[in-house]
């Protein structure tokens, strides 16, 4: 079960009066039990196609869960969001970080984006009807966003754009791509379409992990940006990332909650059948120590991602917060799994499907801003916070 009962308690507790919030989200974690969880294993060793689940998720509105109805969401609390990305993070955690990186794309065209932009794009971002791709990291920097290396140059009433984009999610297959590029007044944004001319592709990079995701690269070269698609002023870009990665970070650290979950939930079962010695090996003392830690950790960074959602639900700052959960939530994701692999012992080892997890959660220490970066920007923060 992915909708679990803690997760109707937190939402009691931060949403009283609301148990439809719970009823939606129960709803949406029983499709993904049946529709996506049982093809998950496939997709890690590419014997299925991700994408129709992706699709699914679409249709099933995860997307436009924290949206205004008039562009097609369902305007609910952030924090109903990122429950319902813990629980796809669960289900196959490639197709929720796809279906996250999609979502930052909206994110920026609705909070940066005039009216135009958000009209044309939005709704159908939100419906899936296109497919975004946030496109930031380059080949010489990834966390650095001030450093980028494509440039546009406004030409009379457009823009052309020269560069590459690495390590880039829904890459290729993506309709809209929000881009990073510098101009004369520094740091600007653009939504570039795929039937944009001088935009092409990489081939899909092996991984490691969150293999039902492509990642490959971007490139740009003259690629032709009509002026109304510059997303806010030129020059005020990096503001723009910072404010989509805070948001996008939660999300992660959601996602990697929802993998650490999965883990331990297979850990557990596994270890009340196991039998050693004469006794299941869930009687074991250091078992117990490793499923007490996991219980433990798994709720801190659940209440570390709800924390954050809460605070950017009031429009309060939540840069520090933001970085906290997703450092936190990805580098426990990473010891819960390992902690499964243990518990399985050879066959956590061997069987795909338990070290699958700990191969994806893997990923997320680096995207998204890697667990070193994220420790400068706590500490950044925390010490401004107190001077």
């Amino acid at each position: 079960m992915l909708f679990k009962p803690e997760h109707r308690r937190l939402l009691e507790f931060n949403y009283p009066g609301h148990d439809d919030y719970a009823d939606l989200l129960s709803h949406l974690g029983r499709f993904m039990e049946e529709s996506i969880l049982p093809k998950s294993p496939g997709f890690d060793l590419h014997e299925g196609d991700a994408v129709p689940a992706r699709k699914a998720l679409f249709e099933q509105g995860l997307c436009q869960i924290p949206y205004p109805r008039s562009y097609g969401g369902l305007e609910l609390p952030f924090g109903v969001y990122v429950t319902a990305f813990e629980l796809a993070g669960a289900a196959d955690a490639g197709v929720a970080m796809s279906a996250g990186i999609h979502n930052t794309v909206a994110e920026g065209i609705f909070r940066f984006g005039n009216d135009s932009l958000k009209k044309k794009y939005i709704p159908s971002v939100l419906a899936g009807r296109l497919l975004g791709s946030f496109s930031l990291t380059e080949p010489s920097s990834g966390s650095d966003a001030r450093s980028i290396g494509t440039k546009a140059k406004k030409q009379g009433g457009e823009y052309r754009l020269n560069g590459s984009k690495a390590f880039i999610t829904n890459a290729g297959e993506a309709d809209v791509y929000f881009v990073f590029a510098s101009t004369e007044k520094g740091p600007s944004a653009f939504v570039v379409e795929k039937s944009f001319p001088g935009i092409d592709f990489g081939s899909d990079l092996p991984k490691l992990g969150m293999r039902s995701s492509r990642t490959s690269e971007v490139r740009f070269v003259d690629c032709v940006v009509p002026e109304e698609n510059l997303v806010g002023k030129e020059g005020e870009a990096f503001e723009y990332a910072k404010a989509m990665l805070n948001t996008s970070r939660i999300v992660m650290g959601s996602i990697c909650v929802g993998i650490a979950q999965i883990a331990f939930d297979k850990a557990v079962a596994y270890s009340k059948q196991r039998k050693a010695f004469g006794l299941t090996i869930s009687e074991f003392q250091l078992i117990r120590e490793k499923i007490a830690n996991m219980a433990t950790e798994i709720t801190a960074g659940r209440l570390l991602c709800m924390n954050a959602a809460r605070l950017k639900e009031r429009g309060a700052d939540y840069s520090s917060e933001a970085s906290q959960a997703k450092l936190f939530s990805t580098e426990m994701s990473a010891r819960a799994c390992d902690s499964a692999i243990q518990v399985f012992g050879g066959y956590g080892y061997t069987t795909d499907d338990i070290h699958r997890h700990w191969r994806d959660a893997r990923l997320l220490t680096i995207g998204e801003g890697t667990s070193e970066v994220l420790r400068l920007l706590i500490a950044r923060r925390e010490l401004a916070r107190s001077s």
